[in-house]
């Protein structure tokens, strides 16, 4: 392994999940996990309550974040560079609102002036 992939492999280390007030979760409601489906990207060590999963091929991609939702068990799902049809994203949207439970998007996006991965908003 090269020095740079070893970079790479450092840099791909969110830290998540990011509380902000009426983070959903927060309060007397919090179920307490929050899912991470990525490729390239993980949680630190100490996040309490993340779990990663591999991201599956795109076509498995809604029905593995509807059957987390409808665990009950978690309040945040982070998707790495999520994609989904109209019908899907309405689906999970509906969904999101019945279990009060985030969908977020993680674009991962090379970086022009290092070969790294990076994560970019909007937050």
């Amino acid at each position: 392994m090269t020095h740079s992939q070893q970079m790479i492999q450092v840099d791909n280390v969110v830290q998540l999940p990011l509380p902000f007030e009426g983070y959903p979760g927060t309060g007397e409601n919090n179920k307490g996990w929050s899912y991470l489906l990525a490729e390239s990207v993980a949680f630190k060590k100490d996040v309490m309550h993340g779990i990663r999963i591999q991201k599956p091929n795109q076509e498995k991609v809604p029905g593995w974040i509807q059957r987390i939702i409808e665990s009950g068990q978690c309040n945040t799902i982070y998707v790495e560079n999520l994609s989904l049809s109209e019908a899907e994203k309405s689906r999970i949207q509906s969904l999101c609102e019945k279990y009060s439970v985030s969908v977020v998007n993680l674009t991962i996006a090379a970086s022009q002036h290092e070969q790294q991965n990076v994560v970019i908003g909007p937050w």
